[in-house]
């Protein structure tokens, strides 16, 4: 049993010493890592400039990396990405080749993202704008002077499309509101009292005229951009809300616009748009049914300790020679 072990450390790379070339701000926690693991052996990097001359014998990279710095890194094994999408990062040389593993955050920003996502929708359906601009002029309206009505979630139906672990989360608040919740994603989902239905992409146009609120959590890929699109938002219940959380190339910006300035839409929350940041002269901008924020959905006070709880377990996982978390498929986009 003990030669079982120590072959299996030794192809695993868990024997010997495994360099690791991390952002300066993690050295602190590094060297406790490594008096727990004294076979990882950890450089640092101020910037990618630096990280590009000092990457060349690493086994793993953390942080952002560019063309430079995966050009160099001949031996990379992992690299561990900041964001919960890749799609910046898989242009890179190497990133697709199966030879490194990419892990992110795409389950661990789920729950600031979530919030986000009923902040804006809550903002649309309260008609908060309206009455942010009556308190800020002194007035006092018990109803908004505009023609959008004040509506309540319960008994309303969400679309969440894409079920992973944004649009997990963005379910269970759902459900907490007292909606009935349906999915589009392309995996085989488990029976769960989340969800009252969970269907296949190739149903999304089937299951859009009966959403009230329809929220985009799916990864931006080849096969997602304008995902969302003229046929779609036709499809779409009239005076439904479209919330955006995801990536603004999956939604067809110009049919985004036509649905609003049509009426076909109450509403939309958009943290993401396409391009980024949005013109200045965008009609979205000047709409009063619009709300719009510059991407800043993933951003909490509690994700930094979220995001090193991660990057720290799967820096063991990487000592012992491990499978990691958060592992990504390069090839799909996610």
């Amino acid at each position: 049993m003990k030669y079982a072990v120590l072959v299996f450390t030794l192809l695993h790379g868990a024997a010997c010493a495994q360099s690791v070339l991390a952002p300066e701000w993690m050295r602190q926690e590094a060297e406790s890592l490594s008096k727990e693991f004294p076979s990882l052996k950890f450089d640092f990097y101020k910037s990618l400039g630096d990280a590009a001359g000092k990457v060349s014998g690493t086994e793993a990279f953390i942080g952002t990396p560019d063309e430079a710095v995966m050009k160099a890194g001949e031996k990379l094994r992992w690299v561990h990405v900041y964001s919960a999408g890749i799609e910046k990062y898989t242009h890179l040389p190497r990133f697709k080749d199966g030879k490194i593993t990419v892990t992110n955050l795409k389950i661990y920003q789920g729950p600031e993202i979530a919030d986000h996502a009923f902040a804006l929708l809550l903002h649309l359906t309260r008609n908060m704008a309206e009455y942010q601009k009556a308190q800020e002029e002194g007035a006092w309206p018990k109803s908004g002077p505009t023609a959008m009505p004040l509506t309540e979630l319960r008994g309303r139906t969400m679309l969440v499309v894409g079920f992973g672990g944004i649009g997990t989360q963005v379910a269970e608040r759902a459900r907490a509101f007292g909606m009935k919740v349906m999915a589009v994603d392309e995996k085989d989902i488990p029976l769960t009292q989340t969800l009252d239905y969970c269907g296949r992409p190739d149903e999304l146009n089937e299951l859009l005229p009966k959403a009230d609120v329809v929220v985009n959590c799916v990864p931006h890929t080849p096969a997602s951009e304008h995902m969302i699109a003229a046929p779609q938002f036709a499809a779409m219940k009239d005076g439904a809300y479209f919330i955006n959380v995801s990536r603004g190339k999956v939604v067809d910006t110009a049919a985004l616009v036509k649905a609003l300035q049509d009426k076909k839409l109450a509403g939309a929350g958009l943290d993401v748009v396409d391009p980024e940041p949005l013109p200045a002269d965008s009609p979205l901008r000047s709409m009063k049914n619009v709300i719009i924020t510059p991407h800043i959905a993933g951003v909490s006070g509690d994700r930094p300790a979220r995001q090193n709880e991660l990057i720290h377990d799967n820096l063991r996982r990487f000592a012992r020679g491990l499978p990691l978390k958060n592992a990504t498929d390069p090839t799909r986009g996610y």
